[in-house]
Order: C-alpha cells, then sequence, then structure tokens
C-alpha cells in the first residue's frame, strides 16, 4: 500500500446530502501591526479634507485589548510594554467588551491636562514603582483592527467614528478631540497652551503600517526634537554632558551637546544603562573616541533648542527626556515638507514621501524587548 492518505466511500456525503466544512477560527488581534509615522510639515494650514489634532508628547503604542480581557501593549520597536504600564495594561476592556488594536500614546499628564516630559522621563527611568505619583494614560487616536477584521484600509473619518464607539468615560483610556478644515486656529490655540506640535490627517486616507506616510503630517509649534545619545562627556567642567546624533542621508551625524540629567534618579538609570551600552568605537559619522564614552545607539534624548548652526547642529538645547521608547532609526533630520496648498483650480499638492520602516540598521527587529 503506498503511503498517500485515502478517503474510503462511505466518508464521502451521498449525493444530495449537505458537506459538513467547518473552517478555521481566525484569531481575534493581529500578532503585530508596524506603526505609521509622520511627515514633518513646515507650517499649519486651513484645508477641509484635513483632520487636525494635537500631537500628544509620550510613548507612541498600539493597545491590543482582547475581548477575553487580557492585554498587550505594543511599543515602537515591538516590545511588550505592559509590565512597565501596569496603569495603562489595567484597561481591561472597551465598550461591549469587543476586540480592538489601538494606535495611541501613554502619557504622564500635568495637572492641566498637558503632557509632562519631565515626568513622563522620571516615569522611564523609576518604572512602575512610580505609578502612584506619576500615573500614565493612553490617548487613542485611531483603530487598526476591530472584532476580528483589519481596519487599515478604512478611511480615516471612519475609523474615528468607531473609535468613539469604543471609548468611554475612562480617566487612563481617552479618544481626545480633533476639528475638521481649521489647523491654523486650533495651532494658534494649542501654541497659547505650551503645546509643541499638531497631527494633520487626510480624512479619506488609509493607515500605512511601517512608512512615514504623506497623509499624515506632524505641524511643530516649537523647536523640540528627539535625538540618539551618541555618548556621554563625563570631563565637561560644567558636568556630565550628552553628545547627540542624528541621521543624515544615512548616517548617524554629531548633532550637538546637551547638559546631562541633573535628578539623581535619572542619572543612575542612565549610567546603569550606558554601561551596557558601552562601545570602543565612535557610532557617529567623522567623529574621533577621544574625550567620550561611546555608546550603541538605543537610547534617545528629547529637547528644546533655539534653531540649527549652517553645519546642523542644533543650537543651545535643552533636555527634557532621556528614554528608551523611541526607535533610535527614526532619529532623522529631515526638511519639513509644505503643506496642501492650490497649485491650480482643481488640483491640490501634497507631499509624496513614503519612508519604509526601519532607518538605518540602529532600529531594533519586531519583538525586540524594552
Amino acid at each position: 500500500m503506498s503511503g498517500r492518505a485515502t478517503l474510503s466511500r462511505a466518508a464521502l456525503a451521498t449525493p444530495g446530502d449537505p458537506l459538513l466544512f467547518r473552517s478555521p477560527t481566525p484569531p481575534q488581534l493581529p500578532g503585530f501591526i508596524p506603526i505609521e509615522t509622520a511627515v514633518p510639515c513646515a507650517d499649519p494650514f486651513d484645508d477641509h479634507d484635513w483632520l487636525f489634532s494635537v500631537d500628544w508628547d509620550g510613548a507612541r503604542a498600539l493597545l491590543y485589548l482582547d475581548p477575553g480581557g487580557s492585554v498587550r501593549i505594543q511599543g515602537e520597536m515591538g516590545g511588550d510594554l505592559a509590565r512597565r504600564f501596569p496603569d495603562v495594561s489595567a484597561v481591561a476592556s472597551i465598550k461591549g467588551g469587543r476586540g480592538a488594536v489601538l494606535d495611541g500614546v501613554i502619557a504622564v499628564l500635568d495637572r492641566e491636562g498637558r503632557p509632562d516630559l519631565a515626568g513622563f522621563g522620571r516615569r522611564i527611568a523609576t518604572g512602575p514603582a512610580a505609578a502612584a505619583d506619576l500615573p500614565a494614560v493612553y490617548l487613542s487616536f485611531d483603530v487598526l483592527h476591530l472584532d476580528g477584521r483589519s481596519t487599515i484600509a478604512w478611511p480615516l473619518d471612519r475609523r474615528l467614528d468607531a473609535l468613539s464607539d469604543l471609548t468611554g468615560q475612562s480617566d487612563v483610556l481617552q479618544a481626545p478631540d480633533h476639528v475638521r478644515g481649521r489647523g491654523e486656529a486650533l495651532a494658534a490655540a494649542a501654541a497659547g497652551r505650551g503645546l509643541v506640535a499638531l497631527l494633520a490627517r487626510r480624512a479619506s486616507a488609509p493607515y500605512r503600517p511601517g512608512v512615514a506616510s504623506p497623509d499624515r503630517l506632524r505641524i511643530a509649534l516649537a523647536n523640540q526634537t528627539t535625538c540618539v545619545i551618541a555618548g556621554i562627556d563625563s570631563r565637561h567642567r560644567g558636568g556630565t554632558r550628552l553628545i547627540l546624533g542624528e541621521h543624515v542621508g544615512g548616517r548617524l551625524t554629531f548633532a550637538g551637546h546637551v547638559d546631562g540629567p541633573r535628578d539623581r534618579v535619572i542619572a543612575g538609570w542612565l549610567a546603569t544603562h550606558a554601561a551596557e551600552l558601552r562601545i570602543n568605537e565612535a557610532p557617529l559619522d567623522g567623529v574621533q573616541p577621544a574625550i567620550a564614552t561611546w555608546l550603541r545607539p538605543a537610547l534617545t534624548a528629547t529637547v528644546r533648542h533655539h534653531g540649527r548652526s549652517p553645519g546642523g547642529a542644533l543650537l543651545r538645547p535643552t533636555l527634557l527626556a532621556i528614554r528608551d521608547d523611541v526607535d533610535p532609526g527614526w532619529c532623522v533630520q529631515r526638511p519639513a515638507v509644505a503643506g496642501p496648498i492650490e497649485r491650480h483650480a482643481g488640483t491640490r499638492f501634497s507631499p509624496t514621501l513614503l519612508m519604509p520602516l526601519p532607518l538605518g540598521d540602529v532600529a531594533a527587529a519586531p519583538g525586540a524587548g524594552q
């Protein structure tokens, strides 16, 4: 007898009988979704085809909510942040106990409801032990999967309608407001409250996983950026200085110095990680390892600054937070594009850049721990 599997006649349905067949049950939630990122935009603009919201400072993350009650938080580099933010992962369900994947930001807020980036940096350094003093919230601005099926091909306005039906009155899980068309007015109001950026998204656009989408624009309201921490200079007479880098043309390039953290807890956390990340050669293009402790690109620093020198280095930067939640591969120095403007009757211009994830060799693979 051959090794081929056979089926007896008795096992076959007789003519006219329905063929009993059960399809496999698809998983309720996907395993991994790459995060869509934004293209920098030079100025705020008004356009009825676009939706505008605040670009909240914090850790970009996807919240996987299983209808059975389990929660997973996918960070920017693919790792699960649920243990780091148990106050967020305690959100066991949404309205109706439905399964969903939400896109948003984990943030620490001040008393006026603004992102507290310094508090967020301290929360990263101290971990879950600081949850009572520095509670985190999840601010959701998109839904990517719902009731067992993907929604990424849906237009944004449809996804936002679905999102508004999911979130309730929880202080931990919130869906902040957005406005249609009035980007300039929202920019003025946000800048007046000390917020640093707006997010502009085309209402008809799908979600584009893993790329900087031309239909997702970040409009800066303040000179703030996040750079790779390439090294630590401990010999500076004013104290420790961090050596910053940004990717330019595919290479990690010197972006300036910033004074290191004065908070002892954060300084200790940085020293511990620096010992693990230490390397012998400078990761920066064209910089010689003469006076610094050089680090494998893994940590980042968010800084405020006063513009750039002709060579591109940041002028008088001030440290806001040291982080390990940002993918260093996305610390790219890119010129801002123009917003949608009338070119001639009936047509509009929009940026065409689609930048794939990851950038460079320093981006962690999906599933890497944090």
